[in-house]
């Protein structure tokens, strides 16, 4: 989708901020394209954007900081 996009440098919140979504294709968005989008569309209307920072936060451990601990434990436990 993104290869057949009008306009590339367009943002997500700039096309999402719009009703209906202000986004225009090179071609015609049918068959698999029309799918794909969809699926975009359904999973971009479940995203709130919100001007705050983004964060990293480390799924690993409780505190949300990296440590090499977590990491081991966790190929240990998942056997990758």
């Amino acid at each position: 989708l993104y290869n057949i996009a009008q306009r590339k440098e367009v943002s997500v919140a700039t096309v999402l901020g719009s009703i209906p979504l202000n986004i225009q294709f090179r071609r015609s968005v049918i068959g698999e394209r029309w799918d794909r989008w969809l699926h975009l569309v359904r999973r971009l209307m479940e995203v709130n954007l919100s001007d705050v920072p983004d964060t990293l936060q480390w799924k690993l451990s409780r505190s949300g900081v990296f440590s090499v601990k977590s990491m081991y434990t966790d190929l240990i436990n998942t056997g990758t």
